[in-house]
């Protein structure tokens, strides 16, 4: 009984591992940034590198919400895209909705095809962009997977 527990929690752990082996290109780019990387995370979603910068990353989408609040949309789109930038999922799907309203950033139909991929959020990859497919060329298309295929999560 012991063993199958723990052959199905070893198996669980491998499977759900978003998590991956820093590369010497993320030690390059964060210390560019002046951040210590004190844990494996996906290239994707670098707020998980250590705490401080995760903490800092949902900061800014506490304050931008506050922006929101009082109208002022392009500095709440400043702040949230630094966090769709670092891998941030909610904080993607927000500015996603902003590049196709043109709220607090210039429409851009790619970019929020690539943040909402980007994003993994269910919604955004069932609803939101299947709708704006509809407006989009194929080449707009493949432009926006080829961002999203070589997306790399900022440490700024």
């Amino acid at each position: 009984m012991k063993l199958r527990f723990f052959i199905t929690l070893i198996f669980i752990l491998l499977c759900n591992s978003a998590y991956a082996e820093i590369t010497e290109d993320m030690e390059r780019r964060a210390k560019e940034a002046g951040i210590i990387i004190m844990r494996d995370h996906d290239i994707k979603r670098t707020y998980y590198c250590n705490d401080q910068f995760a903490r800092e990353t949902h900061m800014n989408m506490q304050i931008a919400y506050r922006y929101s609040q009082v109208g002022d949309v392009e500095k709440a789109a400043e702040l949230e895209l630094i966090a769709a930038n670092r891998g941030l999922e909610h904080a993607q799907v927000s500015v996603g909705k902003r590049y196709v309203h043109g709220n607090g950033l210039e429409e851009n139909i790619v970019e929020a095809y690539k943040f909402f991929k980007l994003s993994e959020d269910e919604t955004s990859k069932n609803l939101y962009i299947k709708v704006i497919m509809e407006h989009m060329s194929k080449e707009q298309i493949d432009k926006a997977e080829e961002l999203v295929k070589n997306f790399k999560a900022s440490y700024k």
